[in-house]
């Protein structure tokens, strides 16, 4: 007798392996997305700098930048590394100053809306229309929705090994 005629003949076994291989699947997709290594933890720190990316620094991930830091202008920056492991600043982004305001004013709205309330769609419209970036030592920020951010925020690593291109974060 084959294994087929096994489980045809024995519908509770087939029915208690199928519940197994299913509970299994389910337990790895959780263990991936919860990230057993950490890999999964939340990114609560982001860098900022005060010199065009010169150098940069850890601060909370839910600032909105551009803010004051010790009498500079802060704006956030993203850093990352290639397979010479050195790190580097590939580009900047801040918030226009009237989007910040209003922003900062549909956050604090929804932050006072009642439990359960959708968030506002203000904070994602003012976000996609207000922000903007540029490369270190760019003269100019280009609207982060406009043709010029595909170009900036293209991230190539000097040697030209992009597969070996991370980003780096300050939880890291």
């Amino acid at each position: 007798m084959g294994i087929r005629e096994s489980l045809n003949q024995n519908p509770a076994i087939t029915t208690g392996i199928t519940i197994g291989i299913i509970v299994i699947a389910l337990g790895f997709i959780v263990y991936q997305i919860v990230g057993g290594d950490g890999a999964g933890s939340p990114v609560t720190e982001m860098y900022y700098t005060t010199d065009d990316g010169a150098t940069y620094f850890a601060d909370d991930a839910n600032k909105v930048a551009p803010f004051d830091k010790d009498g500079k202008e802060a704006v956030r920056c993203y850093v990352f590394k290639c397979s010479d492991g050195k790190p580097f600043v590939a580009y900047l982004e801040r918030m226009q100053k009237d989007a910040k305001v209003k922003y900062e004013a549909a956050l604090k709205a929804s932050a006072n809306a009642p439990e359960g309330a959708p968030p506002s769609m203000d904070l994602e419209m003012i976000q996609m229309e207000g922000m903007e970036v540029k490369k270190p030592g760019d003269a100019k920020w280009a609207k982060r929705n406009g043709p010029e951010a595909d170009r900036i925020t293209q991230i190539n690593c000097p040697d030209g090994n992009n597969q070996a291109l991370n980003i780096v974060l300050p939880n890291d």
